[in-house]
């Protein structure tokens, strides 16, 4: 049985797995662990989006700005002003911030 995130399938511990990770004294049923189990991978996979959809956002000085625009604009910025990385970077969030404070 795989476990499921965003189209990628992973393959799950197996019963006897889950077993050897809680030991020798664990009195739960195979059925009892494997709901156990399915609710972490559960669990996990909540967490994982979460840290993904946060990922797509910078904050900066109390503003919330979409990263994708901000590296979008960066390449631009870097390839047609002919200046480095860092300073493209650096005048991508500029200019978000100048449009959220705009909006």
């Amino acid at each position: 049985m795989g476990s499921h995130r965003r189209g990628a399938v992973y393959q799950m511990l197996t019963i006897h797995k889950c077993r050897k990770l809680v030991g020798a004294d664990c009195d739960l049923t195979d059925k009892e662990l494997e709901q156990l189990r399915n609710q972490f991978y559960c669990l996990a996979s909540l967490a994982l989006e979460e840290r993904d959809r946060q990922k797509k956002f910078l904050k900066v000085n109390g503003s919330v700005i979409d990263r994708h625009a901000v590296e979008e604009r960066a390449a631009i910025i870097e390839f047609e002003g002919n200046v480095s990385r860092d300073k493209a970077e650096r005048d991508a969030v500029a200019l978000a911030l100048e449009n959220d404070h705009l909006n």
